[in-house]
């Protein structure tokens, strides 16, 4: 798994996981996407009025216009067809495993935070290599967030 955060335009089907964290607010979403607009495509829809993520901070008592260190990470999905598939089961089963691990580690936060994202388990939860992937993103999550 690489250890970058990518974020942009490539031209072609990616997926991605992605989390949005502010510390100052103490806020993390969790989020999944497929498509050749990469996480900035997504981005830009969840910031707009109608976004998931923008009726996710209203709905918690935060506006996300007021919100002054939302960070954005990108973490790429193995050019695998389970992966890049209309078929979101392998997506949401690592987006799953990732919010779960990370609620989990919260008390390795240097400031705590709460997981504002809603999502239900996926199919493929108990796949070692889903396991795997969802470990590392958590792991490097958890790194980062401590860093800033």
């Amino acid at each position: 798994m690489k250890k970058c955060f990518c974020i942009g335009y490539k031209g072609q089907l990616e997926a991605y996981i992605y989390i949005w964290f502010s510390k100052e607010n103490g806020i993390v979403y969790v989020g999944e996407t497929n498509n050749k607009n990469g996480v900035i495509g997504r981005a830009n829809q969840h910031v707009c009025q109608d976004g998931t993520l923008y009726g996710r901070c209203y709905e918690k008592g935060y506006d996300i216009n007021l919100i002054e260190d939302f960070i954005l990470l990108s973490f790429p999905l193995p050019r695998e067809r389970h992966f890049l598939s209309e078929d979101t089961g392998y997506r949401i089963s690592v987006e799953y495993l990732v919010q779960h691990n990370i609620i989990e580690m919260n008390n390795r936060a240097n400031r705590y935070y709460k997981v504002i994202s809603n999502i239900s388990t996926g199919p493929y939860t108990n796949y070692a290599l889903i396991k795997k992937i969802a470990k590392e993103i958590s792991e490097t999550f958890i790194e980062v967030y401590n860093e800033f």
